[in-house]
């Protein structure tokens, strides 16, 4: 808060009361006004009787005895926390009040009708209590026929169920008038505002204050009740949000079997829509998590390994080739021969036993190479046993959890790797690369000459066909296996041949890879060369460890997750799968709640990993969200998801907008966004420096909140752990980080930085769901350099989040450790040795770590507050991870993790503050948190204890987070800016006037002002630095809204209204604002050549090849990397000076690096864009006169009060555009431009000096409609043959005028007689005869009006247009007229002066014309 409160101005300039005094003295303000509101109200229901003026008497009396309320309204928090005050405290106790009386008087009704319900079904018999489970939960007492009918009892209780059901709207209408006529009592209502003063309705308020006695007492007493009656519609808003809040904080698990409809659509497109777990349940959720967890160590254990064989073969052969890539033979030929034969060796023998030791030690003998040590040799028989002991774990894990291998499938399990099964080890062949990415879209594979000839000598069948035939079939095969994109299986292929058995007739032959599949041994090898078969061990353990790690890991997350469901039914618990479909409808009461089941064999049918296992599950049912959920968690695509991908089945055009969606719009946005940011070398410092906040959040701030030792430790560990200063990242780290970052990978910490997660994903999906990043054969040659660049900064990126994650993590563990020391009364050091610890490290045996299990659940425990503290991806909600789809968004995953862990951090530290409930204890009375606490015990009696989070010792942690929290969302900003500030003599003047001049991103920001040595201001956008920004903007947008609407004289409703609207803008913002690529492609096409902030690209005179030069970079730019601040300093280094021409100093470019280089404010630079928005709105103002959907001039019948009113909304418009160059022209000024240079910008851009003056001075200049638009309204009317309006309403529009140009920008510009845009009902008072005479006024008034006041204060519609008041009463019949003498009369007005029926002033002012329209009007031509 105050943060949000510091950055506010304009009416706060310059005053010294503190935010903080301002806010407790609208809380006590607030509380006196409240009876202040009860005796006014009493006093001006005296004065309406007596005509006094007792409501004024009263009024002063209260000010007199309440000082808070002027200290509460020089800050705009206390005037806020004052009205919220008025209005909640008697809201809510009206509300309570006439909601416990409703209660009272329809209970009585209701036990009558209840009881008659229950007896209905059992007159005559013998009756008892009402403890039968049919009748469970209905009302103590009530009696029921022992010899009940059950069909009629159901009755009985539906009907009861519908009396309740009944009773609760009138209640809660009783509540809500209740709630009104609390609200009624509220004092400044003319302050607060209501709805209707924003929209001009009929609860606008009255503020005549030249009114006094009873007429006052009227008005103030009508006030009220418009007031109050607003709250009957917006206390049931209100009251269904706080409903939603609670419903989803307390019921979030059994909100999705609820029988309420409404509370089902909560949970499904609120809760679990952007919660974690999404529809799964929390404890197949944990299980998930734990199984993802398991899958990342294990592939990581892969690269591990792999690493080490690299490092180690090219330490061999030290000319480095890819062995993958050479399909020739060259004199790299001993590599491949060698990657062959250590290929072979790893997958042969027992996979429980290690590498035979003697055809390795034959396989290094044959490499005929000097320098080989047996160091090396060992590393690398190390290596390659340790992937085979990893093949054999996992082959136990599957054996162990499935019960349940499908007939075959043992057999191909146990030969894994002897038999080179691609179905587990993946697809090893170079023709199958994936090819739908549009950077390797039209390459085509070829096969190596050798490989070629030998496929056309193996098909020839030593003779039986010609080499032609041959070659055409080789031809063909190689066609079909181009087609075939990534398969998940290896396919076979079809050939027609001619056979000798049939005479030469011609056969369709089948042929495949697989042990399965038709064709001879020779015939496969020829296929597996020609296709570009890749023997290399590396490939081998890597995609061999990671697809069988998915088929193991998945059964074991079955086995658990079924036990569980076992062991929650088993408790009497719903459970989450069912034996059959009728257990699972009855179990979620499908009859009545419409929630679908499925079988879940079809839900686990897709899912890849468990196609040959018979597992547990397949044949139980389960609800169609979890099993939609299941799916989801297991990457099996949604619709949406599987047409980006091009994975569902389509028509050709569906798949030719498929293909042109992912690789148009989804794969630039992936590359765009991972280019701004792996590839930024700023953007690293600042993720980085975020990863420290979410430290610092979480009260890990060495010296301040935590011990520097402790933090010390766990740093040094995190740059260890995760490999930041290693040259080849965590690989290349001692084996003992490995070992632990192994663990941080289990328990779920590393690995999930949140903006690298949506990328990948993204691309992933672009990719047609293959992961580009980590696939060696995913790229085509040209982008191999590329890709490894691009691993290097991606690690990089992935460390920096890794270290303040393993950071946290190890902190977190100490604060557990110690807490559970204390509470079980033993030392810190007695308490670790007990768990497997000696000064915070584990014990070592044979130099690998003993798993404690008491330590593991402890680390479990801490891992848990980390994921949930600290941004992590694999938490992000399904709705945004859908929504990273679409073309809009920017890391849309990262905002969305900002808020849900800022939630938990305070969360968290409220549990450990919270006093936990012992036996006997019914609940706690007060707060909980304190450090004593009041238990009421069972017996109804009270006492007070110590805080026994105090005794557990989690308290102190507790407030060390709450701490950190506060100091990381408020106090850091507040203190930097308000330093600064201090340091370089800024005033708040200044700082207003910053802020107009500012891009509009930055328009809410946390500005740092900087004075640079010529006196100049420049400012430092911290909150792009600031992780925690996204949280404290909406707050200081909707203050900052306030404020500024206070200082134009709005309302507090209106300027709360507008803030709330602006703060959810920037709340949503990076959810749906355009894309980085989505941008610029807008740009050229949609904004025709634009940017979003307009300026211009290119014009309609560019030359073709310039403009199609301006698009590519244009275009390119997005894809670039952030190069422009390592630009600007090799500009300030070497003297060279920018764009501008503007020498760059290398210390303030230096600090761009980190986010923070000052930005200069130009203000005259600036005016450019102000003057071109300023010309812009003017057109705008006008066309509301003229044009757009109440335009006049659209054609159609208008009258004259049309004129009147569309002239006062359009200069309306105008004014309010006025109004912002007037301010944007005081701030200029401020910030030290003269009015000589703004005069020479505003003639620059052909604006008149007499424009400039007038705003200038704060002069209101009117429209007023030119001679074409006058004569379009004349050739308006001919066409209509109606009378020109226009000419009805001039003398109005001039008298208007007059009234405008008095106006000034201080004040308000209402029009409260505008309703839906034109007037409605309204005429002419009679005091108004001479329509052209109060025009005449209305054109002097607007002449004299004052750009420093307010339109609507200056100019009221109503003085000039009023609402007439119909009133018809009973008349005697009135005799007909004589024609003769009205002819004669119409006769002599032709002829003579139209003298009679005109005012002097008409006679005078109107021509002819407009005479005898005003005659006509009155009935007399």
């Amino acid at each position: 808060m105050a943060e949000y409160v510091a950055s506010l101005n304009s009416a706060e300039q310059d005053n010294e009361t503190s935010w903080y005094k301002s806010f407790g003295a609208g809380l006590v303000s607030g509380l006196i006004k409240i009876p202040e509101g009860v005796v006014s109200l009493g006093a001006e229901l005296v004065d309406l009787g007596a005509d006094s003026n007792t409501a004024a008497d009263v009024e002063q009396f209260f000010d007199k005895i309440n000082p808070f309320e002027e200290i509460a309204e020089e800050n705009t928090i206390g005037k806020l926390t004052e009205a919220i005050m008025q209005i909640a405290v008697p809201g809510g106790i009206g509300f309570k009040v006439a909601s416990t009386a409703a209660r009272k008087m329809t209970t009585k009704a209701l036990k009558a009708k209840r009881n008659k319900a229950y007896a209905d079904f059992g007159k005559g018999d013998k009756f008892y209590k009402a403890n039968n489970p049919l009748t469970k939960g209905t009302s103590k007492g009530v009696k029921v026929s022992k010899n009940y009918n059950r069909d009629n009892l159901t009755e009985a209780l539906d009907k009861v169920n519908k009396l309740n059901k009944g009773l609760k709207k009138p209640r809660f209408a009783a509540a809500v008038l209740g709630g009104a006529a609390g609200e009624t009592l509220v004092v400044d209502n003319d302050a607060i505002g209501t709805f209707g003063d924003m929209f001009e309705g009929p609860t606008s308020l009255d503020r005549d204050s030249s009114l006094s006695g009873s007429d006052d007492a009227a008005r103030k007493l009508m006030n009220r009740f418009k007031f109050g009656g607003e709250s009957i519609f917006a206390t049931p808003v209100a009251y269904g949000i706080g409903k939603t809040a609670k419903l989803l904080a307390n019921r979030g698990a059994d909100l999705a079997y609820s029988n309420s409809a409404f509370e089902r659509w909560i949970d499904k497109y609120i809760r679990a829509a952007f919660s974690p777990r999404g529809a799964l349940p929390a404890e197949v959720f944990a299980k998930e998590m734990e199984k993802q967890g398991l899958k990342v160590k294990d592939t990581y254990r892969a690269k591990e390994i792999v690493s080490n064989i690299t490092k180690i073969t090219d330490s061999f052969f030290p000319t480095v080739q890819e062995v993958a890539d050479k399909t020739v033979k060259t004199k790299g030929i001993d590599k491949l021969a060698f990657s062959k034969e250590l290929n072979n060796l790893l997958v042969s023998g027992d996979l429980s036993k290690g590498i035979d030791e003697k055809a390795f030690a034959n396989i290094i003998s044959k490499l005929n190479q000097k320098g080989i040590g047996k160091k090396q040799t060992e590393a690398l028989l190390t290596s390659l046993s340790e992937g085979r002991a990893e093949f054999n774990t996992l082959l136990n894990i599957l054996n162990k959890n499935s019960k349940g291998i499908k007939r075959g499938a043992s057999d191909e399990l146990k030969d894994l790797f002897k038999n080179r099964l691609d179905k587990y080890v993946g697809h090893t062949y170079q023709i199958f690369e994936h090819r739908s990415n549009i950077f390797n879209a039209f390459r085509k594979y070829k096969p190596t000459d050798e490989s070629y000839k030998n496929a056309i000598n193996v098909f020839t069948k030593n003779g039986t066909r010609t080499e032609q035939e041959a070659r055409s079939i080789v031809d063909d095969i190689l066609r079909q296996a181009e087609k075939v994109k990534s398969p998940k299986d290896l396919p076979d292929f079809k050939y027609i041949s001619k056979t000798m058995e049939k005479g030469g007739s011609k056969e369709i032959f089948k042929i495949g890879l697989k042990s399965t599949s038709k064709g001879s041994a020779s015939e496969k090898q020829a296929l597996k060369q020609l296709f570009g078969q890749v023997e290399d061990p590396r490939f081998t353990l890597f995609n061999g460890i990671s697809n069988l790690s998915n088929i193991a890991r998945t059964a074991d997350y079955i086995g658990q997750i079924s036990l569980k469901n076992d062991q929650v039914q088993a408790k009497g618990g719903r459970g989450f799968f069912w034996k059959n479909e009728a257990a699972a409808k009855e179990a979620v009461n499908s009859g009545e709640t419409g929630i679908e089941v499925v079988r879940m064999s079809e839900i686990l049918g897709e899912i890849d990993a468990t196609k040959n296992i018979i597992n547990p599950l397949n044949a139980k049912w389960t609800t169609k969200e979890i099993g939609e959920a299941i799916k989801f968690a297991n990457d099996i695509p949604t619709t949406f998801q599987g047409f980006v991908r091009g994975d569902k089945k389509m028509s050709g055009p569906e798949a030719g907008v498929s293909w042109f969606y992912r690789n148009l719009l989804m794969f630039p946005k992936g590359v765009s966004q991972m280019a701004k940011t792996i590839f930024s070398i700023p953007t690293h410092i600042r993720n980085f420096m975020s990863a420290g906040a979410f430290s610092a959040a979480n009260g890990i701030i060495p010296f301040a909140l935590e011990n520097p030792k402790t933090f010390a430790k766990a740093f040094r560990r995190g740059i260890g752990e995760s490999g930041l200063l290693k040259l080849g990242g965590v690989e290349a780290g001692t084996a003992a980080n490995q070992r632990a970052y192994r663990d941080m990978l289990e328990l779920g910490i590393t690995n999930s930085q949140v903006q690298l997660g949506d990328m990948t994903s993204l691309i992933k999906d672009s990719a047609g769901g293959k992961n580009l990043l980590n696939n060696d054969y995913g790229l085509s040659r040209m982008f191999k350099k590329f890709k490894k660049i691009g691993e290097f900064f991606q690690g990089k990126y992935m460390a920096e989040d890794d270290t303040f994650k393993i950071t946290n993590f190890v902190v977190e563990l100490d604060r557990i450790v110690k807490a559970t020391a204390k509470s079980k009364n033993m030392t810190v050091e007695a308490y670790e040795n007990s768990i497997g610890l000696v000064k915070g490290f584990e014990k070592i045996k044979n130099g690998i770590p003993i798993r404690n299990e008491a330590l593991w659940k402890l680390k479990q425990e801490a891992a848990e507050i980390v994921k949930n503290t600290v941004p992590n991806y694999a938490y992000v909600g399904q709705a945004v991870k859908t929504a990273r789809l679409l073309p809009i968004g920017n890391f849309m995953s990262f905002p969305s993790e900002i808020i849900r862990t800022t939630t938990n951090i305070a969360r968290q530290g409220v549990k450990e503050l919270s006093h936990v409930k012992g036996e006997g204890v019914v609940r706690i009375k007060g707060s909980n948190i304190g450090l004593t606490v009041t238990e009421v015990l069972k017996d109804g009696s009270t006492r007070v204890v110590k805080n026994n989070a105090i005794t557990n010792g989690t308290y102190g942690t507790g407030m060390k987070r709450i701490a950190g929290m506060a100091t990381t969302l408020t106090a850091v900003p507040v203190a930097v800016t308000e330093g600064a500030k201090a340091l370089y003599d800024v005033t708040e003047d200044e700082i207003k006037a910053m802020r107009r001049f500012v891009p509009d991103w930055s328009k809410n920001s946390t500005l740092v002002p900087i004075r640079d040595d010529d006196g100049e201001l420049r400012y430092i956008d911290f909150s792009k630095s600031n992780a925690y920004d996204l949280m404290a903007r909406p707050f200081r947008t909707l203050m900052s809204n306030i404020q500024e609407g206070q200082a134009n004289g709005d309302t507090l409703l209106e300027g709360f209204v507008s803030g709330v609207g602006e703060a959810s803008g920037e709340i949503m913002n990076p959810f749906i604002s355009e894309s980085i690529w989505t941008e610029a492609m807008a740009d050229l096409t949609i904004r025709g050549g634009r940017t979003s902030e307009g300026r211009p690209l290119y014009t309609e005179q560019t030359p073709l090849g310039d403009k199609l030069a301006i698009q590519f970079m244009h275009l390119g730019n997005a894809l670039a990397p952030s190069y422009k601040q390592g630009l600007r300093i090799g500009q300030a280094s070497f003297g060279i000076p920018d764009k501008r021409g503007e020498v760059l100093d290398i210390g303030p470019e230096l600090a761009g690096l980190m986010g923070f280089r000052p930005i200069k404010i130009d203000p005259l630079n600036a005016m450019n864009f102000k003057i071109a928005g300023y010309q812009t709105g003017i057109r705008n103002a006008r066309r509301e006169f003229t044009g757009g959907f109440f335009g006049l001039l659209k054609g159609g019948s208008i009258d004259d009060n049309d004129v009147v009113s569309r002239y006062i909304k359009s200069n309306k418009a105008r004014f309010e555009v006025q109004k912002e160059m007037f301010r944007d022209l005081e701030a200029a000024q401020e910030l030290g431009n003269t009015s000589s240079e703004l005069r020479k910008v505003f003639k620059e851009r052909q604006l008149s000096g007499k424009t400039f003056n007038n705003l200038n001075k704060g002069r209101f200049e009117p429209y007023y409609p030119s001679k074409d638009i006058i004569k379009k309204f004349k050739e308006i009317s001919l066409n209509l043959g109606e009378d020109n309006a226009f000419l009805s309403a001039r003398g109005d529009l001039n008298s208007i005028k007059r009234d405008l140009k008095a106006l000034g920008f201080d004040e308000r510009f209402r029009a409260d007689f505008a309703v839906g845009g034109h007037v409605e009902s309204t005429a002419f008072t009679e005091s108004m005869d001479n329509i052209t005479t109060v025009l005449a006024e209305v054109d002097f008034d607007m002449q004299n009006l004052n750009l420093e006041e307010e339109f609507d204060d200056q100019i009221d519609i109503n003085e000039y247009v009023t609402k007439q008041e119909v009133q018809t009463p009973m008349l005697p019949q009135t005799p007909m007229p004589n024609q003769n003498v009205i002819q004669a009369s119409v006769k002599a007005q032709a002829t003579e002066p139209l003298n009679e029926g005109l005012t002097n002033t008409e006679n005078a002012l109107l021509s002819q014309e407009e005479k005898m329209i005003r005659l006509r009007q009155r009935g007399l031509a």
